[in-house]
Protein backbone atom coordinates (compact mmCIF):
# COMPACT_ATOMS: atom_id res chain seq x y z
CA UNK A 1 0.00 0.00 0.00
CA UNK A 2 1.01 3.42 -1.27
CA UNK A 3 2.08 5.90 1.79
CA UNK A 4 0.05 9.22 2.15
CA UNK A 5 3.06 11.12 0.97
CA UNK A 6 3.53 9.09 -2.23
CA UNK A 7 -0.56 9.65 -2.97
CA UNK A 8 0.25 12.90 -2.74
CA UNK A 9 2.77 13.06 -5.21
CA UNK A 10 1.07 10.91 -7.41
CA UNK A 11 -1.86 13.08 -7.15
CA UNK A 12 0.68 16.36 -7.49
CA UNK A 13 1.63 14.67 -10.86
CA UNK A 14 -1.83 14.48 -12.31
CA UNK A 15 -2.40 18.15 -11.65
CA UNK A 16 1.01 19.02 -13.63
CA UNK A 17 -0.12 16.70 -16.33
CA UNK A 18 -3.14 17.80 -17.17
CA UNK A 19 -1.24 21.42 -17.27
CA UNK A 20 0.17 20.66 -20.09
CA UNK A 21 -2.45 21.44 -22.05
CA UNK A 22 -2.79 24.28 -23.23
CA UNK A 23 -6.48 25.73 -22.53
CA UNK A 24 -8.19 25.09 -19.22
CA UNK A 25 -11.15 23.11 -20.89
CA UNK A 26 -8.41 20.60 -21.99
CA UNK A 27 -6.77 21.02 -19.06
CA UNK A 28 -10.15 19.83 -16.75
CA UNK A 29 -10.86 17.38 -19.26
CA UNK A 30 -7.53 15.77 -18.90
CA UNK A 31 -7.69 16.08 -14.93
CA UNK A 32 -11.50 14.55 -14.88
CA UNK A 33 -10.20 11.53 -17.39
CA UNK A 34 -7.85 10.59 -14.25
CA UNK A 35 -10.53 11.25 -11.54
CA UNK A 36 -13.88 10.71 -13.07
CA UNK A 37 -16.70 12.87 -12.06
CA UNK A 38 -18.57 10.19 -10.05
CA UNK A 39 -16.08 10.11 -7.29
CA UNK A 40 -16.69 13.71 -6.68
CA UNK A 41 -20.27 12.72 -4.60
CA UNK A 42 -20.22 11.99 -0.92
CA UNK A 43 -18.19 13.13 2.25
CA UNK A 44 -14.92 12.94 3.10
CA UNK A 45 -13.24 10.41 5.48
CA UNK A 46 -11.66 11.91 8.36
CA UNK A 47 -8.37 10.29 7.63
CA UNK A 48 -6.05 11.00 4.38
CA UNK A 49 -7.42 7.87 2.96
CA UNK A 50 -6.45 7.11 -1.16
CA UNK A 51 -10.03 7.40 -1.40
CA UNK A 52 -9.79 10.75 0.49
CA UNK A 53 -6.81 12.48 -1.71
CA UNK A 54 -8.52 11.69 -5.08
CA UNK A 55 -11.51 13.32 -3.71
CA UNK A 56 -9.95 16.42 -2.15
CA UNK A 57 -7.96 16.55 -5.34
CA UNK A 58 -10.58 16.65 -7.55
CA UNK A 59 -12.65 18.74 -5.54
CA UNK A 60 -9.88 21.16 -6.35
CA UNK A 61 -10.08 21.35 -9.61
CA UNK A 62 -13.87 21.36 -9.71
CA UNK A 63 -15.28 24.46 -8.41
CA UNK A 64 -16.26 27.52 -11.35
CA UNK A 65 -14.55 30.28 -11.63
CA UNK A 66 -17.06 33.08 -11.48
CA UNK A 67 -15.76 36.84 -12.06
CA UNK A 68 -18.87 39.23 -11.79
CA UNK A 69 -19.30 43.30 -10.81
CA UNK A 70 -21.29 43.66 -7.93
CA UNK A 71 -22.31 47.39 -6.22
CA UNK A 72 -19.99 48.77 -9.11
CA UNK A 73 -17.16 46.07 -7.72
CA UNK A 74 -15.71 43.12 -9.58
CA UNK A 75 -14.97 40.04 -7.41
CA UNK A 76 -14.25 36.58 -8.15
CA UNK A 77 -15.40 33.20 -5.94
CA UNK A 78 -14.81 29.68 -6.94
CA UNK A 79 -18.17 28.63 -6.77
CA UNK A 80 -19.93 24.77 -7.09
CA UNK A 81 -20.51 23.55 -10.54
CA UNK A 82 -23.64 22.20 -8.95
CA UNK A 83 -26.18 23.50 -6.00
CA UNK A 84 -29.43 22.63 -5.61
CA UNK A 85 -32.16 24.80 -3.88
CA UNK A 86 -31.98 23.03 -0.80
CA UNK A 87 -28.40 24.33 -0.18
CA UNK A 88 -26.60 20.61 -1.07
CA UNK A 89 -23.69 21.34 -3.67
CA UNK A 90 -20.88 19.42 -5.81
CA UNK A 91 -18.36 19.92 -4.63
CA UNK A 92 -19.65 21.37 -1.01
CA UNK A 93 -18.66 25.54 -0.53
CA UNK A 94 -14.87 26.17 0.13
CA UNK A 95 -16.08 27.35 3.23
CA UNK A 96 -17.89 23.62 3.96
CA UNK A 97 -14.76 21.34 3.04
CA UNK A 98 -13.61 19.21 6.29
CA UNK A 99 -10.42 20.19 7.65
CA UNK A 100 -9.06 17.01 6.01
CA UNK A 101 -9.83 18.01 2.64
CA UNK A 102 -7.96 21.61 3.15
CA UNK A 103 -4.93 19.32 4.45
CA UNK A 104 -5.00 17.44 1.32
CA UNK A 105 -5.07 21.31 -0.73
CA UNK A 106 -2.61 22.53 1.54
CA UNK A 107 0.07 19.94 0.87
CA UNK A 108 -0.13 19.32 -2.76
CA UNK A 109 0.48 23.03 -3.34
CA UNK A 110 3.62 22.67 -1.55
CA UNK A 111 4.22 19.62 -4.48
CA UNK A 112 3.00 20.99 -7.65
CA UNK A 113 4.67 22.66 -9.99
CA UNK A 114 2.57 23.96 -12.74
CA UNK A 115 1.18 27.33 -12.70
CA UNK A 116 -2.27 25.52 -13.74
CA UNK A 117 -1.92 23.80 -9.96
CA UNK A 118 -0.28 26.79 -8.11
CA UNK A 119 -2.74 29.03 -9.63
CA UNK A 120 -6.15 26.74 -7.99
CA UNK A 121 -4.70 25.68 -5.12
CA UNK A 122 -3.46 29.39 -3.43
CA UNK A 123 -6.78 30.31 -4.56
CA UNK A 124 -8.23 27.36 -2.53
CA UNK A 125 -6.53 28.55 1.03
CA UNK A 126 -6.40 32.37 0.73
CA UNK A 127 -10.77 31.68 0.52
CA UNK A 128 -10.56 29.38 3.62
CA UNK A 129 -8.42 31.88 5.20
CA UNK A 130 -5.30 29.08 6.19
CA UNK A 131 -2.41 30.33 7.62
CA UNK A 132 -1.12 33.74 6.23
CA UNK A 133 -4.15 34.18 3.54
CA UNK A 134 -2.04 37.74 2.06
CA UNK A 135 0.67 35.35 1.14
CA UNK A 136 -1.89 32.57 -0.57
CA UNK A 137 -3.74 35.41 -2.41
CA UNK A 138 -0.72 37.03 -4.62
CA UNK A 139 1.15 33.62 -5.22
CA UNK A 140 -2.16 32.59 -6.77
CA UNK A 141 -2.52 35.99 -8.37
CA UNK A 142 1.16 35.76 -9.58
CA UNK A 143 0.89 32.21 -10.94
CA UNK A 144 -2.73 33.29 -13.02
CA UNK A 145 -0.69 36.23 -14.11
CA UNK A 146 2.10 33.59 -15.22
CA UNK A 147 -0.32 31.31 -16.80
CA UNK A 148 -1.61 34.22 -19.24
CA UNK A 149 1.47 33.31 -21.24
CA UNK A 150 0.28 29.49 -20.89
CA UNK A 151 -3.00 29.48 -22.49
CA UNK A 152 -3.76 29.89 -25.77
CA UNK A 153 -6.75 31.39 -26.66
CA UNK A 154 -7.86 34.56 -25.84
CA UNK A 155 -10.53 33.36 -23.36
CA UNK A 156 -8.81 31.68 -21.08
CA UNK A 157 -5.61 34.77 -21.08
CA UNK A 158 -8.62 37.08 -19.93
CA UNK A 159 -10.10 34.69 -17.08
CA UNK A 160 -6.30 34.30 -15.49
CA UNK A 161 -5.79 38.02 -15.63
CA UNK A 162 -8.68 39.37 -14.22
CA UNK A 163 -8.55 36.55 -11.79
CA UNK A 164 -5.19 38.05 -10.85
CA UNK A 165 -6.38 41.42 -10.68
CA UNK A 166 -9.38 40.98 -8.11
CA UNK A 167 -6.97 38.87 -6.17
CA UNK A 168 -3.83 41.14 -6.41
CA UNK A 169 -6.91 44.01 -5.31
CA UNK A 170 -8.34 41.95 -2.42
CA UNK A 171 -5.33 41.77 -0.65
CA UNK A 172 -3.83 45.45 -1.53
CA UNK A 173 -0.73 44.23 -3.85
CA UNK A 174 -0.81 47.38 -5.73
CA UNK A 175 2.21 47.23 -7.80
CA UNK A 176 1.35 43.29 -8.96
CA UNK A 177 -2.19 44.49 -9.77
CA UNK A 178 -0.51 47.08 -12.08
CA UNK A 179 1.77 44.84 -13.83
CA UNK A 180 -1.53 42.50 -14.41
CA UNK A 181 -3.52 45.63 -15.84
CA UNK A 182 -0.53 45.99 -18.06
CA UNK A 183 -0.49 42.64 -19.23
CA UNK A 184 -4.00 42.89 -20.05
CA UNK A 185 -3.51 46.12 -21.87
CA UNK A 186 -0.70 43.97 -24.18
CA UNK A 187 -3.06 40.96 -24.59
CA UNK A 188 -5.76 42.92 -25.94
CA UNK A 189 -2.88 44.54 -28.38
CA UNK A 190 -2.47 41.00 -29.34
CA UNK A 191 -5.65 40.31 -29.65
CA UNK A 192 -6.86 43.15 -31.97
CA UNK A 193 -3.32 43.39 -34.33
CA UNK A 194 -3.93 39.30 -34.53
CA UNK A 195 -6.68 40.38 -36.78
CA UNK A 196 -9.10 37.97 -35.95
CA UNK A 197 -12.32 39.50 -34.81
CA UNK A 198 -12.83 38.55 -31.65
CA UNK A 199 -14.58 40.84 -29.65
CA UNK A 200 -15.80 38.80 -26.41
CA UNK A 201 -11.92 38.38 -25.82
CA UNK A 202 -11.57 42.67 -25.80
CA UNK A 203 -14.70 43.35 -24.19
CA UNK A 204 -13.56 40.96 -21.39
CA UNK A 205 -10.43 42.17 -20.94
CA UNK A 206 -10.98 45.92 -20.95
CA UNK A 207 -14.80 46.15 -19.04
CA UNK A 208 -13.29 45.42 -15.30
CA UNK A 209 -10.37 47.95 -16.13
CA UNK A 210 -12.97 50.47 -16.04
CA UNK A 211 -14.55 50.19 -12.50
CA UNK A 212 -10.46 50.48 -11.21
CA UNK A 213 -10.13 52.80 -9.02
CA UNK A 214 -6.91 54.34 -10.98
CA UNK A 215 -7.46 52.91 -14.29
CA UNK A 216 -4.45 52.21 -16.04
CA UNK A 217 -3.41 55.03 -18.30
CA UNK A 218 -3.00 52.98 -21.57
CA UNK A 219 -6.80 51.30 -21.18
CA UNK A 220 -8.52 54.87 -23.15
CA UNK A 221 -6.25 54.62 -26.14
CA UNK A 222 -7.25 50.62 -25.90
CA UNK A 223 -10.75 51.26 -26.07
CA UNK A 224 -10.43 53.98 -28.95
CA UNK A 225 -8.10 51.38 -30.71
CA UNK A 226 -11.25 48.45 -30.10
CA UNK A 227 -13.87 51.01 -31.65
CA UNK A 228 -11.58 51.48 -35.02
CA UNK A 229 -11.18 47.75 -35.68
CA UNK A 230 -14.80 46.18 -34.60
CA UNK A 231 -17.38 46.81 -36.84
CA UNK A 232 -20.71 45.46 -35.60
CA UNK A 233 -22.65 48.34 -33.72
CA UNK A 234 -23.37 46.30 -30.67
CA UNK A 235 -19.80 45.78 -30.19
CA UNK A 236 -18.90 49.45 -30.77
CA UNK A 237 -21.84 50.71 -28.44
CA UNK A 238 -20.61 48.28 -25.88
CA UNK A 239 -17.16 49.28 -26.41
CA UNK A 240 -18.23 52.81 -25.92
CA UNK A 241 -20.26 52.03 -22.73
CA UNK A 242 -17.48 50.90 -21.20
CA UNK A 243 -15.46 54.72 -22.14
CA UNK A 244 -18.61 56.36 -20.58
CA UNK A 245 -18.18 54.59 -16.72
CA UNK A 246 -14.03 55.42 -17.49
CA UNK A 247 -15.00 59.14 -17.77
CA UNK A 248 -16.52 61.36 -15.27
CA UNK A 249 -16.09 64.82 -17.29
CA UNK A 250 -20.01 65.63 -18.10
CA UNK A 251 -18.00 67.33 -21.62
CA UNK A 252 -16.91 64.08 -22.42
CA UNK A 253 -20.03 61.83 -21.11
CA UNK A 254 -22.07 64.02 -23.88
CA UNK A 255 -19.57 63.24 -26.50
CA UNK A 256 -19.46 59.53 -25.64
CA UNK A 257 -23.27 59.20 -25.89
CA UNK A 258 -22.92 61.73 -29.21
CA UNK A 259 -20.74 58.64 -30.41
CA UNK A 260 -22.82 56.07 -29.46
CA UNK A 261 -25.91 57.88 -30.89
CA UNK A 262 -24.06 58.26 -34.87
CA UNK A 263 -22.75 54.52 -34.44
CA UNK A 264 -26.38 53.36 -34.49
CA UNK A 265 -27.73 55.81 -36.89
CA UNK A 266 -24.98 54.88 -39.40
CA UNK A 267 -25.66 51.03 -38.66
CA UNK A 268 -29.08 51.48 -39.71
CA UNK A 269 -28.11 53.11 -42.79
CA UNK A 270 -26.96 49.92 -44.12
CA UNK A 271 -29.68 47.82 -43.02
CA UNK A 272 -33.43 47.49 -44.27
CA UNK A 273 -36.74 46.17 -42.43
CA UNK A 274 -37.64 45.01 -38.40
CA UNK A 275 -33.28 45.52 -37.75
CA UNK A 276 -33.37 49.31 -39.04
CA UNK A 277 -35.98 49.86 -36.96
CA UNK A 278 -33.98 48.58 -34.23
CA UNK A 279 -30.93 50.48 -34.84
CA UNK A 280 -33.12 53.64 -35.05
CA UNK A 281 -34.28 52.93 -31.85
CA UNK A 282 -31.51 51.60 -29.97
CA UNK A 283 -29.94 55.67 -31.14
CA UNK A 284 -32.99 56.71 -29.53
CA UNK A 285 -32.73 55.31 -26.35
CA UNK A 286 -28.82 56.43 -26.33
CA UNK A 287 -29.80 60.23 -27.01
CA UNK A 288 -32.72 59.97 -24.24
CA UNK A 289 -29.88 58.81 -21.57
CA UNK A 290 -28.01 61.90 -22.58
CA UNK A 291 -30.68 64.66 -21.94
CA UNK A 292 -29.73 66.44 -24.82
CA UNK A 293 -32.32 68.07 -26.75
CA UNK A 294 -30.74 68.39 -30.08
CA UNK A 295 -29.43 64.56 -29.81
CA UNK A 296 -33.12 63.19 -29.07
CA UNK A 297 -34.51 65.30 -31.60
CA UNK A 298 -31.88 63.86 -34.57
CA UNK A 299 -32.49 60.33 -33.54
CA UNK A 300 -35.92 60.69 -32.75
CA UNK A 301 -36.24 62.32 -36.39
CA UNK A 302 -34.51 59.24 -38.18
CA UNK A 303 -36.90 56.93 -36.14
CA UNK A 304 -40.21 58.31 -37.58
CA UNK A 305 -39.14 58.32 -40.81
CA UNK A 306 -39.88 54.60 -40.42
CA UNK A 307 -43.25 53.77 -41.99
CA UNK A 308 -44.99 50.10 -41.44
CA UNK A 309 -44.11 49.63 -45.34
CA UNK A 310 -40.48 49.76 -44.71
CA UNK A 311 -40.51 47.17 -41.79
CA UNK A 312 -40.67 43.92 -44.51
CA UNK A 313 -43.82 42.34 -42.02
CA UNK A 314 -46.70 40.10 -43.41
CA UNK A 315 -49.92 39.56 -43.26
CA UNK A 316 -51.60 36.69 -42.43
CA UNK A 317 -55.71 36.50 -42.21
CA UNK A 318 -58.42 33.13 -42.13
CA UNK A 319 -61.95 33.02 -41.94
CA UNK A 320 -64.17 30.56 -40.46
CA UNK A 321 -67.99 30.07 -41.65
CA UNK A 322 -70.81 29.96 -38.74
CA UNK A 323 -73.86 27.68 -40.00
CA UNK A 324 -76.85 29.85 -40.67
CA UNK A 325 -78.58 27.65 -38.22
CA UNK A 326 -75.93 28.78 -35.45
CA UNK A 327 -76.04 32.37 -36.32
CA UNK A 328 -79.30 32.98 -36.58
CA UNK A 329 -79.36 31.54 -32.69
CA UNK A 330 -76.16 33.66 -31.78
CA UNK A 331 -78.31 36.62 -32.99
CA UNK A 332 -81.69 35.69 -30.95
CA UNK A 333 -80.96 37.82 -28.34
CA UNK A 334 -81.78 41.02 -30.38
CA UNK A 335 -84.39 38.86 -32.75
CA UNK A 336 -86.45 37.59 -30.44
CA UNK A 337 -86.86 40.34 -28.07
CA UNK A 338 -89.44 43.14 -27.61
CA UNK A 339 -88.25 46.51 -29.04
CA UNK A 340 -85.01 48.07 -29.82
CA UNK A 341 -84.45 48.92 -26.08
CA UNK A 342 -84.32 45.82 -24.87
CA UNK A 343 -82.29 44.52 -28.10
CA UNK A 344 -79.84 47.40 -26.99
CA UNK A 345 -79.23 46.36 -23.64
CA UNK A 346 -79.25 42.57 -24.62
CA UNK A 347 -76.15 43.90 -27.29
CA UNK A 348 -74.52 45.11 -23.83
CA UNK A 349 -75.03 42.45 -21.32
CA UNK A 350 -75.99 38.94 -23.01
CA UNK A 351 -72.79 38.37 -25.27
CA UNK A 352 -70.28 39.12 -22.21
CA UNK A 353 -66.85 41.46 -22.50
CA UNK A 354 -65.77 40.83 -26.37
CA UNK A 355 -62.27 39.90 -25.30
CA UNK A 356 -63.88 36.96 -22.98
CA UNK A 357 -63.80 36.47 -18.74
CA UNK A 358 -60.68 36.97 -17.54
CA UNK A 359 -60.31 32.98 -16.07
CA UNK A 360 -60.88 32.36 -19.66
CA UNK A 361 -58.08 34.23 -20.60
CA UNK A 362 -55.62 33.27 -17.95
CA UNK A 363 -56.18 29.58 -18.87
CA UNK A 364 -55.18 30.26 -22.26
CA UNK A 365 -52.38 31.89 -21.35
CA UNK A 366 -51.48 29.26 -18.91
CA UNK A 367 -51.64 27.05 -22.01
CA UNK A 368 -49.53 28.96 -24.27
CA UNK A 369 -46.98 28.95 -21.86
CA UNK A 370 -46.79 25.10 -21.71
CA UNK A 371 -47.23 24.24 -25.19
CA UNK A 372 -45.65 27.03 -27.34
CA UNK A 373 -42.20 27.03 -24.60
CA UNK A 374 -39.83 28.31 -27.37
CA UNK A 375 -42.41 30.92 -28.39
CA UNK A 376 -43.33 31.94 -24.52
CA UNK A 377 -39.64 32.51 -23.79
CA UNK A 378 -39.07 35.00 -26.53
CA UNK A 379 -39.47 38.65 -26.58
CA UNK A 380 -41.73 40.69 -27.88
CA UNK A 381 -42.10 44.10 -28.98
CA UNK A 382 -45.43 45.60 -29.85
CA UNK A 383 -45.23 47.90 -33.48
CA UNK A 384 -47.79 50.73 -33.64
CA UNK A 385 -49.95 51.00 -36.66
CA UNK A 386 -47.60 53.97 -37.74
CA UNK A 387 -44.62 50.89 -37.83
CA UNK A 388 -42.76 52.51 -34.77
CA UNK A 389 -42.05 50.77 -31.51
CA UNK A 390 -44.64 50.53 -28.68
CA UNK A 391 -43.59 48.62 -26.34
CA UNK A 392 -41.26 46.05 -25.17
CA UNK A 393 -41.80 43.98 -21.26
CA UNK A 394 -39.34 45.07 -18.94
CA UNK A 395 -40.95 42.85 -16.25
CA UNK A 396 -42.29 39.62 -15.18
CA UNK A 397 -45.41 41.46 -14.88
CA UNK A 398 -45.01 43.04 -18.34
CA UNK A 399 -44.60 39.72 -19.85
CA UNK A 400 -47.72 38.79 -17.92
CA UNK A 401 -49.63 41.92 -18.87
CA UNK A 402 -48.65 41.49 -22.81
CA UNK A 403 -49.81 37.62 -22.97
CA UNK A 404 -53.43 38.48 -21.25
CA UNK A 405 -53.30 41.20 -24.29
CA UNK A 406 -52.52 39.20 -26.75
CA UNK A 407 -54.72 36.45 -26.11
CA UNK A 408 -57.94 39.12 -25.57
CA UNK A 409 -56.85 40.46 -29.16
CA UNK A 410 -57.18 36.69 -30.70
CA UNK A 411 -60.88 36.87 -28.74
CA UNK A 412 -61.48 39.92 -30.25
CA UNK A 413 -61.17 38.99 -33.81
CA UNK A 414 -63.99 36.39 -33.46
CA UNK A 415 -66.38 38.49 -31.13
CA UNK A 416 -66.39 41.68 -32.87
CA UNK A 417 -67.73 40.13 -36.03
CA UNK A 418 -70.60 39.22 -33.78
CA UNK A 419 -71.11 42.25 -32.35
CA UNK A 420 -70.93 44.20 -35.20
CA UNK A 421 -73.65 41.89 -37.24
CA UNK A 422 -75.71 41.72 -33.36
CA UNK A 423 -76.12 45.44 -33.43
CA UNK A 424 -76.87 46.00 -37.40
CA UNK A 425 -79.51 43.86 -36.79
CA UNK A 426 -81.36 45.56 -34.52
CA UNK A 427 -82.98 47.71 -36.59
CA UNK A 428 -83.35 45.12 -39.12
CA UNK A 429 -85.97 43.83 -36.71
CA UNK A 430 -86.94 46.64 -34.71
CA UNK A 431 -86.57 49.36 -36.86
CA UNK A 432 -84.28 52.60 -36.31
CA UNK A 433 -85.48 54.63 -33.60
CA UNK A 434 -85.42 58.60 -33.67
CA UNK A 435 -82.93 60.64 -32.66
CA UNK A 436 -85.36 62.04 -29.61
CA UNK A 437 -86.16 58.15 -28.70
CA UNK A 438 -82.94 57.25 -28.67
CA UNK A 439 -81.97 60.57 -26.10
CA UNK A 440 -84.98 59.66 -24.24
CA UNK A 441 -83.89 56.27 -23.26
CA UNK A 442 -79.98 56.52 -22.69
CA UNK A 443 -80.91 59.72 -20.62
CA UNK A 444 -82.34 57.62 -17.93
CA UNK A 445 -78.88 56.09 -17.18
CA UNK A 446 -77.26 57.53 -14.07
CA UNK A 447 -74.07 58.58 -16.02
CA UNK A 448 -75.45 60.35 -18.52
CA UNK A 449 -77.29 63.80 -18.85
CA UNK A 450 -79.26 64.90 -21.75
CA UNK A 451 -76.64 66.48 -23.94
CA UNK A 452 -74.24 63.06 -23.58
CA UNK A 453 -77.05 60.95 -24.39
CA UNK A 454 -78.19 62.85 -27.62
CA UNK A 455 -74.51 62.94 -28.51
CA UNK A 456 -74.41 58.96 -27.98
CA UNK A 457 -77.81 58.55 -30.07
CA UNK A 458 -76.35 60.16 -32.85
CA UNK A 459 -73.44 58.13 -32.70
CA UNK A 460 -75.89 55.25 -33.09
CA UNK A 461 -77.69 56.22 -35.67
CA UNK A 462 -74.52 57.46 -37.96
CA UNK A 463 -73.54 53.26 -37.70
CA UNK A 464 -77.13 51.67 -38.51
CA UNK A 465 -77.15 54.57 -41.51
CA UNK A 466 -74.63 52.86 -42.73
CA UNK A 467 -71.11 54.72 -41.39
CA UNK A 468 -69.85 53.04 -39.24
CA UNK A 469 -66.17 54.70 -39.62
CA UNK A 470 -67.97 57.97 -38.33
CA UNK A 471 -69.69 56.66 -35.96
CA UNK A 472 -66.48 54.90 -33.98
CA UNK A 473 -64.35 58.15 -34.23
CA UNK A 474 -67.11 60.12 -32.44
CA UNK A 475 -68.58 57.13 -29.71
CA UNK A 476 -64.47 56.71 -28.41
CA UNK A 477 -64.49 59.74 -27.00
CA UNK A 478 -67.52 58.95 -24.88
CA UNK A 479 -65.62 55.87 -22.94
CA UNK A 480 -63.16 58.24 -21.42
CA UNK A 481 -66.27 60.55 -20.44
CA UNK A 482 -68.40 57.79 -18.90
CA UNK A 483 -65.89 56.44 -17.30
CA UNK A 484 -64.72 60.17 -15.63
CA UNK A 485 -68.07 60.59 -14.92
CA UNK A 486 -68.74 57.10 -12.86
CA UNK A 487 -65.24 58.07 -10.87
CA UNK A 488 -66.57 61.81 -10.20
CA UNK A 489 -70.15 60.09 -8.97
CA UNK A 490 -68.19 57.31 -6.67
CA UNK A 491 -66.65 60.23 -4.68
CA UNK A 492 -63.06 59.61 -5.78
CA UNK A 493 -60.73 62.44 -5.62
CA UNK A 494 -58.24 61.99 -9.10
CA UNK A 495 -58.61 65.70 -10.38
CA UNK A 496 -54.65 67.21 -10.68
CA UNK A 497 -54.19 71.16 -9.92
CA UNK A 498 -51.54 72.59 -12.46
CA UNK A 499 -48.43 72.30 -11.67
CA UNK A 500 -45.55 74.35 -13.49
CA UNK A 501 -45.83 73.85 -16.80
CA UNK A 502 -48.84 71.00 -16.59
CA UNK A 503 -52.11 72.78 -16.56
CA UNK A 504 -55.00 71.16 -14.36
CA UNK A 505 -56.45 68.02 -15.58
CA UNK A 506 -57.51 64.83 -14.93
CA UNK A 507 -55.82 61.68 -15.24
CA UNK A 508 -55.39 59.29 -18.40
CA UNK A 509 -58.36 56.75 -18.94
CA UNK A 510 -55.88 54.27 -17.73
CA UNK A 511 -55.76 55.96 -14.41
CA UNK A 512 -59.08 56.44 -14.22
CA UNK A 513 -59.86 52.46 -14.89
CA UNK A 514 -57.60 51.63 -11.86
CA UNK A 515 -59.44 53.69 -10.15
CA UNK A 516 -62.84 52.08 -11.00
CA UNK A 517 -61.14 48.61 -10.60
CA UNK A 518 -60.47 49.18 -6.83
CA UNK A 519 -63.94 50.61 -6.45
CA UNK A 520 -65.47 47.08 -7.64
CA UNK A 521 -65.37 47.02 -11.55
CA UNK A 522 -65.99 43.30 -12.13
CA UNK A 523 -62.49 42.43 -13.65
CA UNK A 524 -63.31 41.07 -17.00
CA UNK A 525 -65.16 44.47 -18.13
CA UNK A 526 -62.43 45.99 -16.80
CA UNK A 527 -59.64 44.12 -18.82
CA UNK A 528 -62.26 44.34 -21.57
CA UNK A 529 -62.22 48.32 -21.47
CA UNK A 530 -58.66 48.71 -21.56
CA UNK A 531 -57.72 46.30 -24.40
CA UNK A 532 -60.26 47.66 -26.59
CA UNK A 533 -59.33 51.09 -25.21
CA UNK A 534 -55.71 51.54 -24.44
CA UNK A 535 -53.48 49.18 -23.17
CA UNK A 536 -49.88 49.85 -23.19
CA UNK A 537 -48.74 46.17 -23.08
CA UNK A 538 -50.79 45.82 -26.05
CA UNK A 539 -54.55 44.74 -27.30
CA UNK A 540 -56.75 46.56 -30.56
CA UNK A 541 -56.07 50.20 -28.48
CA UNK A 542 -58.59 51.50 -30.56
CA UNK A 543 -59.10 55.19 -28.46
CA UNK A 544 -55.41 55.97 -28.55
CA UNK A 545 -54.94 54.47 -32.57
CA UNK A 546 -58.02 57.21 -33.46
CA UNK A 547 -57.67 60.00 -31.13
CA UNK A 548 -53.85 59.93 -32.34
CA UNK A 549 -54.81 59.41 -35.99
CA UNK A 550 -52.88 56.12 -37.07
CA UNK A 551 -56.06 54.56 -38.32
CA UNK A 552 -57.04 55.23 -42.30
CA UNK A 553 -59.90 53.36 -41.79
CA UNK A 554 -62.32 51.76 -39.13
CA UNK A 555 -64.92 49.37 -39.90
CA UNK A 556 -68.22 48.11 -37.99
CA UNK A 557 -66.17 45.55 -36.16
CA UNK A 558 -63.62 48.05 -34.03
CA UNK A 559 -67.22 50.46 -34.33
CA UNK A 560 -69.57 47.84 -32.31
CA UNK A 561 -66.80 46.83 -29.62
CA UNK A 562 -66.54 50.60 -28.83
CA UNK A 563 -70.72 50.39 -28.66
CA UNK A 564 -70.72 47.68 -26.76
CA UNK A 565 -68.03 49.47 -23.54
CA UNK A 566 -70.07 52.87 -23.90
CA UNK A 567 -73.31 51.20 -23.61
CA UNK A 568 -71.88 48.67 -20.36
CA UNK A 569 -70.31 52.08 -18.86
CA UNK A 570 -73.78 53.69 -19.45
CA UNK A 571 -75.59 50.74 -17.37
CA UNK A 572 -73.31 51.12 -14.07
CA UNK A 573 -73.09 53.82 -11.30
CA UNK A 574 -72.85 54.23 -7.80
CA UNK A 575 -73.88 52.27 -5.02
CA UNK A 576 -75.25 54.89 -2.34
CA UNK A 577 -74.18 52.27 1.04
CA UNK A 578 -70.35 51.73 -0.13
CA UNK A 579 -69.54 54.27 -2.72
CA UNK A 580 -68.92 50.98 -4.77
CA UNK A 581 -69.53 50.54 -8.47
CA UNK A 582 -73.36 49.08 -9.27
CA UNK A 583 -72.92 46.66 -11.45
CA UNK A 584 -75.72 45.72 -14.30
CA UNK A 585 -77.57 42.41 -14.07
CA UNK A 586 -78.30 40.70 -17.56
CA UNK A 587 -81.92 40.65 -16.62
Amino acid sequence: MQSNDALLDLAAGWIDQAALNDSSFQAIRTFNEIIPISEHQGNLDSELTEATIRKATAWAFAYRLQIAQSDGKWRVQLIPYFADSSGHSTPPRVQDVSETGVEVWRRLHEKVTSNFGKARLNHLLFDRKVGNPRDYAIAAARSHLDLSHHWRTGLDKSESLHTALRLARAVGAAELASEVSERILEVNRQTISAGYDKPGVTLRLLRPLAYERNPPEGLAAALDSAIDVYESPFTRDELLTIKFNLHRSDDQRKEIRAHQVQVWLDAAESTTGLVKSGHLKKALERAQESNDPDLIGRAASALQKIREEDLGLSRFSTSSAVPQEQFEKILSPITDCNDWREALLNFTLTYGPAVGTVDNTRTRVQEFVENATFASILTTELIGSDGLPRFTPKSDSDVEEMRMAQQESFMLQHTAPILAAALHKIPEAHGIPTERELTEFLALGKLTDEDLANSISRCLIRYWTGDPEAAAFTIAPKIETLVRNLVIALDAGVYRLQRNEKPGQYPGLGSLLGVLREKGLEESWYRNILTICGNPAGGWNLRNEIAHGFLATVGSPAAAILFQCVLYLWTLGPQSSDGAVNEPSES
